[in-house]
């Protein structure tokens, strides 16, 4: 059993908003057409041999039942010039195919949005759905990256706003 915690949900948001995040996109589109569009923070890399990637999503998100129901989701890594399009993806109250309105996008292999002025994009198929406390953690076997080579830095959340890194790495 756990303890109860120390402190309240604003106060661990707070916390962890000290992390600097890495800020995407996520499509995706069922068989019947229905679209999810959504701004996602909690991405990484989880295995190169097989490539795998993974994203947490709210299980309450409008768009959940959507990604559940897709078999083909793309991420989109955002650069610091398409804040637009994050705002537009994290906006309550609208469907998939509204926050799409606008912004430049093409159908991809089964019909999942792509994003292609985004820097890098990975495609893939669901593999498992994992849920933890209020959060779904959904695993993608990547199949497909596209990367467009670029200097303008990936765009990063920061203590609750968007921020843009001081100096891009050197190889």
């Amino acid at each position: 059993m756990m303890a109860e915690p120390l402190f309240d949900s604003a106060e661990f948001r707070q916390v962890c908003g000290h992390f600097p995040t890495g800020v995407t996109a996520v499509t995706a589109v069922t068989a019947d057409g229905t679209v999810a569009a959504l701004t996602v923070n909690s991405f990484t890399s989880v295995s190169l041999e097989p490539a795998k990637v993974l994203f947490c999503v709210t299980s309450f998100s409008s768009s959940f039942p959507v990604l559940l129901g897709s078999d083909r989701i793309a991420i989109h890594i955002l650069s610091q010039d398409q804040q637009d399009v994050a705002r537009r993806f994290a906006t309550s109250g609208l469907s998939g195919a509204q926050r799409l309105d606008g912004v430049s996008w093409v159908p991809g292999a089964d019909g999942v949005p792509l994003l292609p002025d985004t820097p890098a994009i990975l495609t893939g198929r669901r593999d498992e759905v994992i849920t933890s406390g209020d959060h779904v953690i959904i695993l993608i076997d990547v199949d497909q990256v596209y990367l467009k080579p670029t200097d303008v830095p990936a765009l990063s959340f920061y203590r609750g706003r968007f921020v843009t890194p001081s100096r891009t790495a050197t190889e």
